[in-house]
């Protein structure tokens, strides 16, 4: 089973469409109350700031909802497919001023000091190392620089009867997957493993023939990967991410050369989401 960056795990997800629509046929947002809650969180922490960079823009967020509050705007990401949706999306809102790249978070194509803001939404917990990053955007960053993030808190994993590790069967593009997710203590880490199965085989004909996977839902289930035929699996990969809690968060920042500012966890999608203000130092 070989590791790939999570950046190719990201690209995979979003060809799939698993995603949804950030702006749908009519060019309008589909944000959620809980998306329109983090816009806001983005825009208050960023409003007035020259230049802003959004690291790991995804397919647009929070990049789209700064634009008329900030100077200019570069978003980068890693993946293709990200990048792709990124850009229907600015070009169906008719958006100037933003910039979009692909580039690693650990190589960004930036002078030192150029950037008095950036906007990091869930990227951190999207990265096997994440302290490379942070070095970056410290070098990329003005003295004073504010950095706004959400990441989700990895403390809900950690209470007690919490699951350490989740199965699914599922079906997406036309594909049978056993998704194995692995939450992992000392460092924080999630191990997330995918086996891509025949489906023309016995066990895929079966499994196929449940109601739920027809209709493209993923389903809960107790199969471990050695306990498949080995001529079931036709690929198999894993990524790692990087978790935190407020206090590591806190102190992952602090190393790479930012100070607090405020900091606070709320709700956001029904999963508790650290809010961060941090300064360049």
């Amino acid at each position: 089973m070989r590791e790939i960056p999570t950046w190719q795990a990201y690209d995979r997800i979003a060809a799939s469409g698993e995603y949804g629509e950030l702006v749908n046929e009519a060019g309008e947002l589909t944000l959620s109350p809980d998306g329109r809650r983090e816009a806001d969180f983005f825009r208050s922490a960023l409003e007035g700031r020259k230049r802003v960079l959004d690291v790991g823009c995804g397919p647009g967020f929070p990049l789209i909802m700064l634009t008329d509050c900030v100077t200019t705007l570069y978003g980068v990401d890693a993946s293709p497919a990200m990048l792709a949706a990124a850009r229907r999306n600015v070009a169906a809102l008719g958006m100037r001023s933003v910039v979009l790249l692909r580039a690693l978070g650990e190589q960004l194509p930036f002078l030192n000091g150029v950037f008095d803001g950036f906007a990091i939404c869930g990227t951190l917990g999207s990265l096997p190392e994440p302290a490379a990053v942070l070095s970056e955007l410290a070098r990329v960053g003005a003295p004073g620089a504010m950095l706004a993030s959400i990441e989700q808190d990895y403390r809900r994993r950690l209470a007690p009867g919490a699951p350490r590790v989740e199965r699914w069967l599922c079906t997406q593009a036309g594909a049978l997957w056993l998704r194995v997710v692995r939450y992992l203590t000392d460092p924080y880490r999630i191990r997330d493993e995918r086996y891509v199965l025949y489906p023309a085989s016995d066990f895929g004909r079966r499994v196929l023939g449940d109601p739920e996977l027809v209709r493209g839902e993923r389903k809960a289930t107790d199969l471990s990967p050695e306990h498949l035929p080995p001529e079931v699996i036709l690929d198999a990969w894993y990524s790692i991410e990087a978790q935190f809690d407020p206090d590591t968060l806190q102190a992952a920042l602090d190393r790479a050369g930012f100070e607090p500012v405020k900091q606070w966890v709320a709700d956001s999608y029904g999963v508790p989401h650290i809010f961060s203000v941090f300064r360049c130092r």
